[in-house]
C-alpha cells in the first residue's frame, strides 16, 4: 500500500504552503492538506479527521510558527483531532511538526508529544519524512480505551472505557468545559437511551491547578462497554476511570489537551 502525507497549515501562508507541498512531493509522497480553521465552537478541528484516519495516510505534518502552536484554542483543537484519529486507527499516527523556532517536546500538548519536531529547512527533512511515513502506528495505552465523536448536529461527545479489567462504576469529566449529558453503552456507539445507575452529576474535582466538572455512575463497564459524555465548550483537560463510590479512591486517567 502506497503511503501519503497530510499537511495541516496552521498559518494562512499560501507561499509557504506551496513550498512545503512541493518539498514533500519531491520526496516521493503524494500529499494533501488544508489550512487550519481555528473555530472550536463549530468543531472545525475535526474537518480532516477522515483523511488522517485513512490507512493510506502514513504521516501527519503540522506546519506553523511558535506563536501558532502556543495559541490555546489551536492546541486544544490539535489535541482533540489527534485523539480522534488515534481512536479510529487504534494507534498513534506518525506525526511531524515543522516550525521555524526550536521547540522542546514538552511545548506540545500531550497527545502530540511523540511527534518529531524539526525546522522546514532541515537538510535531513527528506529522510525524516520518508522514514516517518513508512512507520507503523504506535500502540495506544492498554489500560483504557478513548475516542472522540465530533458530530455537527449532536456536538462533541467523548467515549472512555476499560481495555482489560472491568470498571465497577465510572467517572468522566473535563476542565474548561461542562458535562451536559452522560450515557453508558456498547463501545463506539453513542447510546440513544441509557440508564445511569446511582448518578452523581456536576461533581467538582481538583487535580493540580485545574478544576474538573464530572459525572459518575455505578454501572459496571466491561471491555465491550463505554461511558459517553457530551460537552459544552472545548476542554482543556479530561479525566476518567473506574469509580466505586464516595468511599473508594477513584482510579483516574488524566489527559491534558493544552
Amino acid at each position: 500500500m502506497s503511503k501519503k502525507a497530510w499537511i495541516s497549515m496552521l498559518c494562512q501562508d499560501e507561499a509557504a504552503a506551496r513550498e512545503i507541498y512541493s518539498r514533500v512531493n519531491d520526496y516521493g509522497l503524494p500529499v494533501q492538506g488544508h489550512f487550519w480553521r481555528d473555530d472550536p465552537e463549530n468543531l472545525e478541528w475535526a474537518g480532516p479527521a477522515g483523511d488522517l484516519s485513512d490507512p493510506e495516510t502514513g504521516l501527519w505534518i503540522i506546519y506553523g510558527k511558535a506563536e501558532d502552536l502556543a495559541a490555546k484554542s489551536v492546541r486544544q483543537g490539535l489535541s482533540l483531532l489527534a485523539l480522534t484519529v488515534q481512536g479510529r486507527r487504534r494507534g498513534r499516527l506518525s506525526t511531524m511538526v515543522l516550525c521555524d523556532t526550536e521547540l522542546a517536546k514538552d511545548h506540545l500538548p500531550w497527545p502530540l508529544q511523540e511527534a518529531v519536531i524539526t525546522g522546514p529547512d532541515n537538510p535531513g527533512l527528506g529522510a525524516k519524512i520518508t522514514a516517518r511515513a513508512n512507520m507503523p502506528d504506535r500502540e495506544l495505552p492498554r489500560e483504557y480505551r478513548f475516542r472522540c465523536h465530533a458530530l455537527p448536529k449532536m456536538g462533541l461527545w467523548l467515549e472512555a472505557g476499560p481495555a482489560g479489567q472491568d470498571w465497577n462504576g465510572v467517572i468522566f469529566g473535563a476542565a474548561g468545559a461542562e458535562v451536559e449529558a452522560m450515557g453508558i453503552g456498547k463501545k463506539e456507539e453513542i447510546p440513544e437511551k441509557s440508564v445511569l445507575k446511582y448518578p452523581l452529576r456536576d461533581m467538582r474535582l481538583q487535580i493540580g491547578e485545574k478544576e474538573f466538572t464530572a459525572w459518575a455512575g455505578q454501572n459496571v463497564l466491561s471491555s465491550e462497554d463505554s461511558a459517553f459524555i457530551k460537552l459544552k465548550g472545548t476542554p482543556e483537560a479530561l479525566v476518567f476511570g473506574a469509580y466505586g463510590g464516595e468511599d473508594d479512591a477513584p482510579e483516574l486517567f488524566h489527559l491534558n489537551l493544552v
